[in-house]
């Protein structure tokens, strides 16, 4: 079945994310005639960001880093100079200590001597034993021993994702450890590579990020909006959107009371709302969400991460991101400080619609790791409610996904693309790919070859 050409009507895009808004920037530049259907008031998805009292908060730590040149070329492009970049400094907050993430070997001698010892043996004996390979547990305890599984990876997991181990398929321990770490050099695929991983940061130099200025991550998302509708394109803002199938189509997509006729759909929003709209059958695929407590603190903070993971249970937040050291512009003056704390759940639950119960507890969580020094320094606290913020990984996932994504296919001028339309636990950098890949793809089908070697020219993804 070949996908309809882009240029034979409107290409809808739904959803205003990272990938929905560089597909629809690059489809724009082509010459198609594309609409962007936003649910929320401001475009970047899960990469947009928030002001309030002169601070500006993203949703977690996100930055830009590649080792994609295409990529880098479409960044300079869009951001030009408007950017700062630094050395990474990232944590992991374990047994009442902060270690550097990833592992240095100054961290070493920190570490308790019984669970050193104890990792070193896993270390030696732990090629000799049996496990499976179907969840996260077996997963852990095969790469990295039982030592570090009982102690960090088990209970961290269990508290961010809501699951057991067991219930999580091992994908999720391999994209997110990688996710973790982010050097492509670095590999801490188990206990040796772990270990070799360490010492080599002796004299290495950290990975250089980039970050825009001027207004938080999402300054770039609005940048690229108003390239899109310079373009001709339009974007449609606090508007849901409808899909209207038949004949093996999508027929039509209403924005509101609109209805529009598309060429192509381009579905970066949860893949399970797609198959609800269309009346498939409701699979297993759930997401997590996240609570954002925009934390203003009037001090410099005493740690000075970009971020830091807490797996503690008895600790409210899973981490914490200090957007200042992205860019100095992201508070209103070098003596106050932003901490964009997160508390995942899933939509619906007690804590998502009682958020607002948890701040006192975040706050003192945030006393209590040594972040903050009293309550009396905390100017306020925003709490951001973000739906759908990762795929959630449970062991019968890629049965449910192959079937949900055989049953879309039906639909000749459908396409799924980003993190929450493809269920993929993926990076800004991954969606920026996804559409570049996905735009040269509808290019050449739509028989517009000289159109996609200027795009290639212009940064796309080879």
């Amino acid at each position: 079945m070949s996908t309809p050409s882009v240029f034979s009507g409107p290409v809808v895009i739904v959803g205003g994310g990272v990938a929905g808004m560089v597909t629809a920037h690059l489809l724009t530049e082509a010459g198609a005639k594309v609409i962007v259907i936003e649910q929320f008031e401001r475009v970047g998805g899960l990469a947009r960001s928030y002001q309030y009292d002169g601070f500006t908060f993203d949703c977690g730590p996100h930055r830009f880093h590649t080792e994609n040149p295409n990529i880098k070329t479409y960044l300079d492009r869009v951001l030009k100079a408007n950017t700062t970049a630094f050395p990474r400094l990232s944590e992991v907050f374990f047994e009442g200590s902060y270690y550097r993430w990833p592992l240095h070997p100054k961290n070493l001698v920190q570490l308790p001597l019984p669970l050193a010892v104890k990792s070193a043996i896993d270390l030696a004996i732990n090629g000799s034993k049996t496990y499976g390979t179907s969840n996260f547990e077996d997963y852990v305890l095969r790469q990295y021993g039982p030592t570090l599984y009982e102690n960090f990876f088990k209970g961290y997991s269990i508290k961010f994702l809501g699951i057991h181990p067991k219930e999580t398929h091992a994908d999720w321990a391999k994209v997110g450890i990688n996710r973790a770490i982010i050097d492509d050099k670095l590999q801490m695929q188990n206990l040796a590579q772990l270990a070799k991983s360490t010492l080599l940061q002796f004299n290495k130099a950290e990975i250089n990020f980039i970050y825009p200025t001027g207004g938080g991550l999402g300054i770039t998302w609005e940048v690229i909006a108003d390239k899109v509708r310079a373009g001709g394109g339009r974007i449609l803002t606090s508007t849901g959107a409808r899909l209207a199938g038949g004949n093996g189509r999508i027929e039509a997509v209403y924005a509101g009371s609109e209805r529009i006729e598309p060429s192509l759909v381009i579905w970066t929003a949860p893949i399970t709302l797609a198959c609800d709209q269309l009346g498939l059958e409701a699979p297993d695929l759930p997401y997590l969400s996240t609570l954002f407590y925009n934390v203003m603190v009037e001090e410099s903070v005493k740690k000075e991460y970009q971020w830091c993971y807490y797996g503690a249970d008895d600790i409210v937040f899973s981490r914490v991101s200090t957007p200042k050291y992205f860019a100095h512009d992201t508070v209103p003056h070098m003596g106050a400080t932003g901490l964009c704390v997160e508390v995942t759940c899933r939509e619906g639950d007690e804590r998502w619609v009682h958020a607002e119960r948890l701040t006192d507890w975040v706050v003192d969580d945030l006393i209590k790791v040594g972040m903050i020094s009293s309550r009396r320094k905390v100017h306020d606290v925003r709490v951001e409610r973000v739906p759908n913020t990762y795929p959630i990984y449970h062991t019968r996932y890629p049965v449910e996904l192959e079937r949900t994504r055989k049953a879309l296919a039906k639909y000749e001028n459908l396409q799924l693309a980003g993190r929450t339309g493809m269920f993929w636990y993926n990076n800004m950098d991954h969606s920026i790919e996804n559409a570049m890949q996905l735009t040269r793809k509808l290019l050449r089908e739509s028989g517009r070859a000289e159109i996609d070697e200027k795009a290639l020219a212009a940064g796309m993804a080879g």
